[in-house]
């Protein structure tokens, strides 16, 4: 069936709940994706309060209009949602068509019994976002739509799998299936045509073709062979793609056809070897990342993924977990091209809720036919090596719970065999009723859960109760997931020596210690940081406050606080100290890095969990603050590293085994150098400068040229800058942004995790000195984007559009 976008000419709209409120509120238009909780006012007494960043609840529908011609009669149309924010209901023409709860699912609607034809059609969307994550999920049509028509006799349209059964360095076999549906009355003989391509120079690298016949009513499931010679092999290091097409041709004609990229490679896994790709050992270098955009909510835009997975990789991971819930699409096809590694969570719960209308209601009913879904939708991607079958599920513990997990294993392996499957236990929950049992085993009580709760982790790890417990689930995966169970590391090889681990989720601080560890150990195959990328929700959870205010507002940040502030990234793409402090770590970076704490904070105890950072930053601008003493960190691998004010040495430490140098310093304005040793040679240095008072502010677009595309969009840097071009970050200003030309502004956000203000809307204050507008565009042309702040001058920047 031939594929086209589904994303324009929709409307929303808050849905009513009785008879004469559904019948007023006006549609908005809008262009898919889209998330319709974000535009929606904060408020300190939401009812999911904190865990969804203040957001409220929301019934949303989506109405669309479209006609499909007379002569289409005796053509199929599908429509395809890749994934509505939840509890989904498709009505066309007023009469149900189908149903999905998860929000993450993709699904496909056959619409024809429902259509008329030569007339105009109208499809409607339900969607409801309640008290059902523990995090910002967005609602609505959060992921693309497309409408795909065929045929009497046509491919389905989910398209060619394609696998690589065996890789060669001379030769590789490209197994290619496909389903042929014939809703005709007759039956059918055509010819199957396979090309495979080499997606970079467009050259035939397979090729074959044979007829097959299909009986009226039924489906033919064609699986085919193709050899490719010579193939170029995707890996992280070089990700290299091809593309697979399958064509039906009736009496010389090509009466329908489907394509997808795919990557020739092959992957092992042992205990002795750890993880290879193509015979090589790779250590996965992870980040944990939830699924929204930061600025523009959970509306799935294919621009800001790419961005997203760029940005990941340059900054040194080479592999994402889909933290907690399948991944969208166009994220996965970004981690194909830049050779990022995929663990894609299929759920965050099965029958054990953890919100008060989660997924957990409908997992009994629903999660084959979810996990049937994550697969059909990964097939393809070669960055795809791990599906994790949950994250921190209370009832892996129990004989139950057991048998849930093998249940799901067993359908991934029938559905996949090509990949592994992980488990991503979390030790507190999965011991259940025990606990009282390890506590007493690991001499642990109330006192140390109040006071430390990742040394009471550690502690539960270590216990041969839970590891009895839990053994049974991590024997039905190929790899033990350990959510913070860095202890497991060392217990392994001598109680379990042929089980092969991951950290799939740990402390972001405890990255040096791990990595030697790991790096050391083929049984431990990498380590995903909680996170990579900020997110919404859970707000505050990274936070970093004076120890005497830890018991204030709890575990989690009070109103206003909008995003969790653990990322190594912010929301808006920038790196934090925490990022390049990793990047050291992971042997990929010979500059030091300096890193300051706020002035104010020098000296004072701090309360600092396992998810947060040190509360240090990248400037060396602290107005008001002269005179001062002030902690500074140097992020180094070398020997020694000396630090220096305005050209004056603080003196020399030694960053040792965990990569930091420490000093206590005084903050004169100027500029604050680190000069790293190796052997008593200088091997690399980076400074600090003070900035000045703004006089400009600056607009910097990251590509200014765009196709026409429904996942392009823009993103421009928007910065406050004094006269010698450095951003001040600690000045702030109001600014409005306005768009001219064919594009929207799709968001406008800053770093700022607790900002108290509206976050949509074209008026925003800097953070840091500095904001991200995104403009999505509407039509081929020039966008010209503004800003403007109450006395600076005007700046704008213009992005075409091709």
């Amino acid at each position: 069936m031939i594929p086209t976008s589904f994303n324009h000419g929709w409307g929303v709209r808050p849905r009513g709940l009785t008879f004469f409120a559904m019948r007023g509120a006006p549609y908005e238009a809008v262009t898919l994706p889209h998330d319709a909780l974000i535009s929606s006012l904060r408020d300190a007494g939401a009812v999911d309060g904190a865990n969804s960043g203040f957001f409220p609840t929301l019934d949303v529908e989506y109405e669309k209009t479209f006609e499909v011609e007379e002569s289409a009669a005796d053509q199929r149309h599908v429509v395809e949602f890749e994934g509505v924010y939840r509890d989904a209901r498709v009505y066309v023409n007023g009469a149900l068509a189908a149903h999905r709860p998860y929000g993450y699912s993709r699904f496909f609607v056959p619409i024809d019994r429902l259509l008329g034809y030569g007339t105009a059609n109208t499809i409607r969307v339900e969607a409801t976002s309640d008290e059902d994550s523990r995090w910002y999920t967005g609602a609505g049509i959060i992921r693309p739509v497309t409408l795909h028509r065929g045929g009497l006799l046509h491919l389905a349209p989910e398209g060619p799998r394609l696998s690589t059964p065996q890789v060669g360095d001379d030769l590789a076999v490209v197994e290619v299936q496909a389903r042929i549906d014939n809703e005709s009355p007759v039956r059918r003989t055509v010819r199957v045509r396979i090309e495979i391509f080499d997606e970079a120079t467009g050259r035939i690298a397979a090729a074959a073709s044979a007829p097959v016949t299909i009986f009226p009513g039924e489906s033919a499931d064609v699986t085919r062979r193709v050899f490719v010679r010579d193939p170029q092999l995707w890996s992280p290091d070089s990700p290299t793609l091809y593309r697979g097409r399958v064509s039906l041709v009736d009496d010389g004609k090509d009466i329908d056809d489907a394509t997808d990229t795919f990557g020739i490679r092959r992957i092992e896994l042992d205990p002795v070897h750890g993880l290879r790709i193509n015979g090589t050992a790779v250590k996965l270098r992870g980040a944990c990342v939830h699924h929204d955009n930061g600025p523009i909510g959970a509306a799935t835009i294919g621009a800001a993924d790419e961005r997203r997975v760029r940005l990941l990789r340059e900054a040194g991971f080479n592999a994402i977990r889909s933290a907690h819930n399948p991944a969208g699409t166009a994220l996965l096809r970004a981690c194909d091209k830049y050779g990022v590694l995929v663990m894609d969570e299929a759920f965050d719960v099965w029958t054990a809720r953890k919100a008060r209308f989660d997924y957990a209601q409908d997992f009994a009913d629903w999660w084959e036919r979810d996990v049937e879904s994550m697969v059909r939708k990964d097939f393809n991607r070669p960055s795809v090596v791990l599906y994790s079958i949950g994250n921190e599920i209370p009832e892996v513990g129990s004989a139950l719970g057991a048998q849930t997990g093998r249940d799901l294993v067993n359908t991934l392996k029938r559905l996949d065999p090509t990949r592994f499957t992980v488990s991503a236990g979390q030790v507190l929950l999965a011991v259940g009723d025990e606990a009282a049992e390890v506590m007493a085993d690991q001499n642990v009580g109330v006192n140390d859960v109040l006071a430390s709760m990742e040394d009471v982790l550690l502690k539960f790890w270590q216990s041969p109760v839970a590891a009895r417990l839990m053994e049974e689930g991590y024997s039905q995966v190929d790899v033990a997931g350990y959510n913070y169970g860095d202890s497991r590391y060392a217990l392994d090889p001598g109680e379990f020596p042929d089980r092969i681990s991951v950290g799939s989720e740990t402390s972001r601080r405890s990255i040096a210690e791990n990595w030697a560890t790991i790096l050391g150990s083929p049984q431990v195959i990498g380590d995903f940081c909680w996170t990579g990328w900020d997110y919404l929700g859970e707000v505050g959870v990274g936070r970093v406050r004076p120890a005497e205010q830890a018991g204030i507002a709890g575990f989690l940040g009070p109103f206003p606080y909008l995003t969790a502030e653990v990322g190594d990234l912010d929301v808006t793409g920038v790196r934090r100290p925490s990022s390049y402090f990793r990047e050291t770590v992971f042997g990929l970076r010979d500059v030091p890095y300096i890193a300051v704490q706020k002035p104010s904070l020098c000296g004072v105890e701090l309360a600092v969990n396992s998810f947060a950072w040190r509360g240090m930053e990248g400037r060396w601008t602290w107005p008001g603050d002269e005179g001062h003493p002030v902690d500074i960190e140097v992020y180094s691998s070398a020997d020694e590293v000396e630090l220096l004010v305005n050209g004056h040495s603080v003196g020399k430490a030694a960053a040792g085994a965990g990569y930091i140098a420490a000093f206590t310093a005084t903050y004169e304005p100027g500029t604050v150098t680190a000069v790293a040793y190796n052997s008593g040679v200088e091997s690399g240095r980076s400074e600090l400068s003070t900035a000045g008072a703004v006089e400009t502010l600056s607009l910097a677009p990251e590509r200014d040229h765009l196709g026409l595309t429904d996942e392009s969009l823009a993103f421009v840097r928007i910065a406050l800058l004094d006269r010698d071009g450095r951003v001040n970050p600690s000045w702030t200003e109001t600014v409005t942004v306005t768009v001219e030309g064919p594009g929207v502004l799709q968001g406008l956000g800053s770093s700022d995790p607790q900002p108290d203000e509206a976050i949509t809307g074209p008026t925003r204050t800097t953070h840091a000195g500095e904001l991200l507008a995104v403009v999505r565009p509407t039509g081929a042309g020039s966008i010209v984007i503004k800003a403007a702040a109450a006395g600076l001058p005007e700046a704008s920047v213009v992005v075409d559009v091709d």
